[in-house]
């Protein structure tokens, strides 16, 4: 399909590109994928305790197998550049693992840390859908 044909969809588009896709930054043994525009870093940029650590890892490698599932069933490059028509496809799997992390993440975070998240996961929004355009 034609980018035109979803340009004022844009917006909920760039909504679905967090969740899972947040994940793609835990651990020391990061794949490649870690450094692509995706990559939120969350885990990294939260101020989180060492109680934390382990279950916002353990939700952040969920999401992740989650998100790697989709972009393999749509043919998404996570090192490559956004293209908008596949990731379109994707939104309705991609936003629900969205929710599902954000959700997770409340349970364990504080309400200090959540907003952070928040906010971390707005910014990786907004560079994706740059990259997108």
């Amino acid at each position: 399909m034609a980018y035109r044909a979803f340009a004022g969809k844009m917006p909920r588009i760039a909504a679905l590109l967090i969740g899972g896709l947040a994940a793609l930054a835990i651990g020391p043994d990061r794949p490649a994928a870690a450094d692509s525009i995706y990559d939120s870093k969350v885990q990294q940029r939260l101020d989180l305790t060492s109680g934390q650590r382990p279950e916002v890892s353990r939700i952040l490698a969920e999401s992740k197998r989650q998100a790697m599932v989709v972009f393999q069933k749509y043919g998404i490059d996570p090192n490559g550049r956004p293209i908008f028509d596949q990731l379109f496809a994707a939104s309705t799997e991609l936003m629900a693992i969205e929710r599902q992390e954000r959700q997770a993440m409340k349970q364990v975070l504080n309400t200090e840390q959540l907003a952070h998240y928040d906010r971390i996961i707005n910014d990786t929004r907004i560079r994706v859908r740059k990259a997108a355009q």
